[in-house]
């Protein structure tokens, strides 16, 4: 069965809406600062939707569109000013970073812990969205499940869980994500040996790839749950997932759709990590 993310996003964002208008009475805007270098088709893709989700609930993004050439200095300074704005409740500065910039993950510790809405640095008090969003798509899927006479998160530790992929916005980050849970997890990539038959043997199989055919037909157990994170585009440049939905629909108990599968949760996910920094601030 297929799990539909933009109405699964639509109804987090109608949640969030409600909490941000009751902080408007109060005078206050959420608001996300975004810091973009360069000029990447995906992430100004990206930004937009988190313009659009932020809209929709009444918060708002400060969009800091800056040229290639922007230095490692000139960011730490643009930081520093959004770090000391006090209307300003979380910070974002937009992955992948052009190399021109030199090297950047020294200064972008620098972002405030309690404005780190991507949830990316060491000690952040948030949860990265993309691991967020997989965890409101497994809940989406446990509410249709004749197991709710258990807890979810007693029904997600008796799934075996297998990631596909070590990247550090997504594999990695879920990856650790469901660690914390204590669930039965599995991360595999290249270099992992016999890869197929963790595959098989898995109840869940989220894949962080963003390649053609990562998972087939013949590698999914009948009845798993199949999550895409990975996307890529194709010779016509449709966005696609990590595996062919035609081919494996009539096999897995439940999968995701690209597009409009874990991308518009993800971005409502940021968008709850960015009411809580406005109420944690």
């Amino acid at each position: 069965m297929k799990l539909d993310g933009t109405l699964l996003a639509q109804s987090i964002l109608d949640s969030l809406k409600i909490q941000v208008g009751g902080l408007q009475k109060k005078g206050v805007i959420p608001t996300l600062a975004v810091i973009l270098i360069g000029d990447d088709p995906a992430s100004l893709a990206y930004i937009k939707q988190k313009q659009k989700a932020a809209e929709a609930i009444g918060a708002r993004v400060i969009f800091d569109h800056q040229p290639p050439a922007l230095t490692a200095g000139g960011l730490y300074n643009l930081i520093t000013k959004y770090n000391k704005d006090t209307l300003v409740h979380g910070l974002i500065v937009q992955r992948p970073i052009p190399k021109e910039v030199g090297v950047v993950n020294d200064t972008l510790d620098d972002v405030l812990p309690t404005k780190d809405v991507d949830g990316f640095l060491s000690g952040s008090p948030f949860d990265v969205p993309v691991a967020m969003a997989v965890d409101e798509m497994l809940q989406a899927i446990y509410r249709e499940s004749p197991a709710q006479q258990k807890e979810f998160s007693h029904w997600l530790k008796e799934k075996h869980i297998v990631v596909i992929g070590r990247g550090a916005t997504a594999g990695a980050p879920i990856f650790h994500y469901l660690q914390k849970k204590h669930t039965r997890v599995t991360q595999i990539h290249s270099q992992t040996p016999d890869p197929q038959s963790h595959i098989k043997n898995a109840d869940i199989i989220i894949s962080c790839v963003g390649r053609e055919r990562v998972v087939t037909r013949d590698s999914v157990k009948p009845g798993a749950i199949l999550i895409s994170v990975g996307i890529w585009r194709d010779a016509k440049g449709k966005l696609r997932g990590d595996y062919e939905e035609n081919d494996v629909a009539d096999i897995a108990g439940w999968y995701t759709p690209t597009p409009g599968g874990v991308g518009p949760v993800n971005v409502a996910c940021l968008m709850q990590n960015l009411i809580k920094a406005c109420m944690m601030q």
